[in-house]
């Protein structure tokens, strides 16, 4: 059986996976570093806030991960424009994600990362290329075929 666009639906799954893959151990990791930063100079409730807003805000990567995945399902049916504009944003959001976790390493007091880090934050940034070639090469389906 021949899938359309089977090699961007692989992009995108490869991708989508890397995506989710970042924001899980990337988000993890800091919360707990952020807190303790956080305690020292504000005070309990508003730490608390904080931490939550960062969470939910660097935790977007592992939803636009599933995301990227499901626009790579959507490219191989006949929603092909619908799913080139699904796997844009989910890329954007990935992306805002990527860059909410180096905002929160660097107020942990971070400016050098360590071989963990970098490698989570390849993963994401890799995962969005990837996803990214994929909405390029996503083939909209002819509406009659040549003869």
């Amino acid at each position: 059986m021949k899938i359309h666009n089977r090699n961007a639906f692989i992009l995108c799954l490869v991708g989508g996976v890397l995506l989710f893959a970042s924001g899980a151990s990337g988000v993890i990791g800091l919360i707990d570093e952020l807190a303790e930063a956080l305690r020292e100079i504000l005070e309990f409730s508003l730490v608390l806030t904080l931490e939550n807003i960062m969470a939910g805000l660097a935790s977007i990567t592992i939803i636009s991960g599933v995301v990227v995945i499901v626009g790579g399902v959507m490219l191989t049916t006949s929603e092909v424009r619908a799913g080139r504009i699904i796997v844009n944003l989910a890329i954007a959001v990935g992306i805002i994600g990527l860059l909410m976790i180096l905002v929160q390493s660097v107020m942990t007091g971070t400016l050098s990362m360590d071989m963990t880090m970098q490698l989570q934050q390849s993963f994401g940034w890799v995962g969005a290329i990837l996803a990214f070639v994929a909405r390029i090469i996503a083939e909209q389906k002819p509406l009659m075929d040549a003869k």
